[in-house]
């Protein structure tokens, strides 16, 4: 009953967001947040927690796949300095400007987080590392949604998947350096983590690339290719999980290695179409449902700064690194725009800093995240779309 009403008042909202001319996950968070238990209290907390764990995981690994579609050698290898530099420069101005934003702000926060100068410090990191992750949900689905094609794609493509890579590298260090602060000793497991997830995740999803590329084959029916590649996801999102790696990552790989290695690949992915519109309706309407109200009480001005310094570190980050690898300038002033979104990943590490925070530092850190969260996903949608038809490269139509 609760999936067919997400589904169903998904439907109305998106064609509401459209006729507004939003794109349609404007449609969906709004939605989201008409369901949340602390206003509506239509759906029930355990109930929004049990599908949003099941589907957030579905969806995010089916995005990863896409995102490492879009990466066609013979396409990236004409803009890859101009990926490269422009990834470094926004996440660390991304990283930057979020713990300058955090100390701004420290006068305002509880207590207990900056009155012990290590404490405080080892919050700025962890939240700075946080930052730097774009979710690529949103980034997809109004990519998808236009039909978009083009340089600024190509590039934002590229960029966002090597943002997971660069956001769990930078926030290993961050916790590594906090752990320290805090417990007075390194953690080699924490240390390790970093690597670890990085190269396993990597290994499974190559692996999993070349085993089933020869399953895989666009001449086939567009259900049975479907039914494959559904089960290639789950298989290597369940073994990278199962061995602590990321399976955002490996979903990313495996895809990098299909596009790279069939014919007319393009075909296989585009037949993901048919249950895309499903998934991001679910993902975006539950993650959205999670919103209480009493954030805003606990955690508005952090929440804000969070918001604020991570938009100024990637718009200028962008355009510093478009700048110096002499891109074009439809892509660097244009890209920082659509590298706003923020969602999966980032919930994702603030659980891994949990072990070395007290309960209170967590909940006030894990609400702020929250409250940026769900701001960005109002914000940041109606944005990626107004940047991506500015640049001539929307064909909503095609």
């Amino acid at each position: 009953f609760t999936l067919g009403l997400i589904l169903f008042a998904g439907y109305f909202a998106g064609r509401a967001a459209n006729f507004f001319h939003l794109p349609r996950i404007s449609g969906y968070v709004f939605s989201g947040l008409c369901f949340s238990p602390s206003i509506s209290g239509v759906i029930a907390p355990q109930q929004i927690d049990i599908l949003f764990s099941f589907i957030s995981e579905i969806a995010l690994a089916f995005i990863a796949y896409s995102i490492g579609g879009s990466l066609l050698i013979s396409r990236v290898r004409v803009l890859g300095k101009e990926i490269l530099w422009i990834n470094l420069a926004e996440g660390f101005g991304a990283f930057v400007c979020t713990v300058i934003a955090v100390y701004a702000v420290g006068d305002f926060l509880p207590p207990f987080i900056h009155e012990n100068e290590n404490t405080f410090i080892s919050v700025m990191l962890i939240l700075g590392g946080i930052s730097v992750a774009t979710a690529p949900a949103a980034t997809m689905a109004i990519i998808h949604e236009l039909r978009a094609k083009g340089p600024l794609t190509t590039t934002l493509l590229g960029v966002v998947a090597l943002d997971d890579a660069l956001s769990i590298m930078i926030f290993s260090g961050a916790i590594t350096i906090a752990s320290l602060l805090l417990l007075g000793s390194i953690d080699n497991a924490v240390i390790l983590h970093g690597v670890i997830t990085i190269v396993g995740a990597i290994s499974v999803g190559l692996v999993g690339g070349f085993i089933f590329r020869y399953f895989l084959n666009p001449s086939m029916r567009p259900e049975t290719n479907l039914m494959l590649t559904l089960g290639a996801i789950f298989l290597v999102s369940g073994l990278s999980s199962h061995f602590g790696f990321s399976p955002l990552l490996a979903n990313m790989f495996m895809g990098f290695v299909i596009i790279n290695t069939i014919k007319q690949a393009d075909d296989l992915f585009h037949q993901l179409d048919i249950i895309e519109e499903v998934i991001y309706c679910l993902f975006f309407t539950l993650a959205a449902a999670h919103f209480d109200t009493n954030v805003f009480a606990t955690s508005a001005v952090l929440g804000i700064a969070l918001l604020v310094g991570r938009f100024i570190g990637k718009l200028s980050g962008t355009f510093l690194g478009g700048t110096f690898s002499k891109a074009s300038p439809q892509i660097y002033k244009n890209l920082g725009i659509t590298l706003l979104p923020q969602a999966g990943l980032s919930l994702g590490l603030i659980f891994l800093a949990k072990p070395i925070l007290s309960a209170e530092i967590f909940d006030v850190l894990l609400s702020a995240m929250l409250l940026s969260i769900i701001m960005n996903e109002i914000i940041s949608p109606p944005l990626v779309k107004w940047a991506i038809t500015r640049a001539g490269e929307s064909n909503p139509d095609r």
